[in-house]
């Protein structure tokens, strides 16, 4: 039954364990599957949303900014004649000009160099060196030599959203260039991409960083590591392939603890095409912190299952142990008496025989005398005590030399391994005394005073001796003793037939 009670637990155990493994690791990869789609779902909503502002903002200034730019192009004009009557540009007072104009003015060298503004953060900015790209539209638009204006464009040095428009002299020495704050022009409050994609940061908790780069490497706003010079390596090569191929381009890197950072580039260019002004790279960068998080919480729950799981089988083990133990015992054991029955009597004797174990093994058969006139002058009641002292008697005495069964009726059956017929006969004689002190019992001294004991005993004589054999022999003994009187033991002798 132990051995049982350990088989069963195990398997249990095994079969908790495998199920809660089965489930969350399903559950576990359903969860993954769930948090890539999802994932992949934010970065699609966050990059649309940005890139959707920029457009909005696009479109919506190219139908409202015609007033900015007739008025930069009539200011200009009249820079331009201005410079055909007083040529020397370097000596005009640029900081009262600007004032008059309500505009920031730029004059440029033919080495694309500002050589003098009003804004004196952007004095000797070689845009050749900065900006390459712009500088060779500026070349062409040098050699053009009419006006022109850009979309929404971004201050190298502060990031601020400015417009700016473009012309050279006649004499292609220099170009006049103007520029207008839009800050607080109402459309860019109305539709402030940078806002916008700031916005994200706050409400998707994956999102680490987003920003707006012209280009040229510039990121709208103001923020520290404006330029992607003092970026990375990676960062500008990524950066740069991006716009030269005009698609997404992203790489990770891995960070403590399972953290994995993606950096992410998007090129930009507006319907309306007005210069570089108008051509962005949209820059995102994630980390799975939120991925983390979610296999966290599952790991948790996996061991709350698995504790869950194995308290349960613990329980259903004691179930089914109780209902196994209750089923066995009664297949088994003599419901009366507590001894093995007779079908178990049958197995286990089966079991030896067929392991060998068989050598100097003995049965002795017991009988009850005169057990029926207990059950007619005392009724069963007390024949039923009498059958249960007597299975008592046995088991004390045999222990575990062997084992004792309840064959049938008044009838027992007991095995004894290794023994010789000397310490067989002491056994009988033990149980037979035991027997018989019981009618010194005064309060039930009649009812002990009928009964008596028949004992016949045999030896298993060969190792491929049948049960049958060896019970025939032993039942021929058992009729010998009662013959002999009350009280008697007999073991069969090989004489004997």
């Amino acid at each position: 039954m132990d051995k049982l009670r350990t088989k069963l637990f195990l398997s249990i155990i095994i079969f908790a364990l495998i199920l809660v493994t089965t489930v969350s690791y399903v559950n576990r990869e359903m969860l993954i599957n769930d948090m890539m789609d999802q994932a992949e779902n934010s970065r699609n909503n966050i990059e649309s949303n940005i890139i959707g502002a920029m457009e909005s903002v696009d479109n919506a200034y190219y139908y409202f900014d015609s007033s900015i730019m007739q008025s930069m192009e009539n200011e200009t004009s009249n820079l331009l004649a201005r410079y055909e009557q007083d040529p020397n540009i370097l000596d005009w007072d640029l900081s009262v000009i600007a004032k008059e104009l309500g505009m920031e003015i730029y004059i440029l060298d033919y080495s694309n160099t500002i050589v003098d503004t009003s804004f004196d953060q952007d004095i000797g900015l070689d845009l050749s060196k900065c900006c390459e790209n712009f500088s060779n539209l500026l070349d062409e638009r040098r050699e053009a030599g009419t006006f022109f204006s850009d979309g929404i464009d971004v201050s190298t040095q502060t990031g601020s959203p400015k417009k700016f428009s473009y012309q050279a002299t006649p004499d292609k020495k220099y170009i006049i260039e103007l520029s207008v704050d839009l800050t607080e022009e109402p459309i860019l409050q109305a539709f402030d991409f940078v806002k916008t994609a700031n916005a994200q940061i706050v409400r998707y908790e994956e999102l680490l960083d987003v920003r707006i780069y012209s280009t040229d490497g510039f990121a709208l706003g103001i923020m520290e590591d404006r330029s992607i010079e003092e970026m990375s390596e990676q960062f500008q090569k990524a950066f740069k392939q991006a716009w030269a191929e005009f698609k997404p381009v992203e790489y990770k890197i891995t960070k403590n603890k399972g953290i994995v950072e993606t950096y992410r580039f998007i090129p930009y260019k507006a319907i309306e095409d007005r210069g570089t002004s108008t051509e962005r790279v949209l820059f995102v960068k994630y980390d799975n912190s939120t991925d983390l998080n979610m296999l966290k919480k599952n790991t948790q729950q996996f061991w709350v299952l698995l504790l869950l799981g194995l308290a349960i089988s613990f329980i259903v083990l004691l179930v089914v142990i109780r209902i196994l133990t209750n089923t066995i015992n009664l297949a088994t054991y003599d419901s009366l008496t507590g001894v093995y029955n007779r079908a178990t009597y049958i197995s286990k004797m089966d079991e030896r025989l067929m392991k060998r174990k068989s050598f100097k093994t003995w049965l002795m058969l017991i009988d009850l005398d005169n057990f029926k006139q207990v059950n007619d002058q005392y009724g069963h009641n007390k024949g039923d005590l009498v059958l249960v002292k007597v299975s008592q008697i046995l088991k004390n005495i045999i222990g575990k030399k062997g084992f004792v069964s309840r064959y049938g009726g008044d009838e027992f059956a007991v095995i004894v391994y290794d023994a010789d017929e000397m310490a067989i006969n002491q056994l009988a004689q033990q149980i037979i005394n035991e027997i018989s002190n019981l009618k010194d019992m005064q309060s039930e001294q009649e009812m002990w005073n009928v009964i008596s004991v028949s004992i016949g005993a045999a030896i298993l004589e060969e190792s491929d001796e049948s049960e049958s054999s060896l019970f025939i022999r032993a039942d021929k003994a058992l009729y010998q003793s009662k013959l002999e009187g009350k009280d008697q033991v007999h073991i069969w002798s090989e004489g004997e037939r």
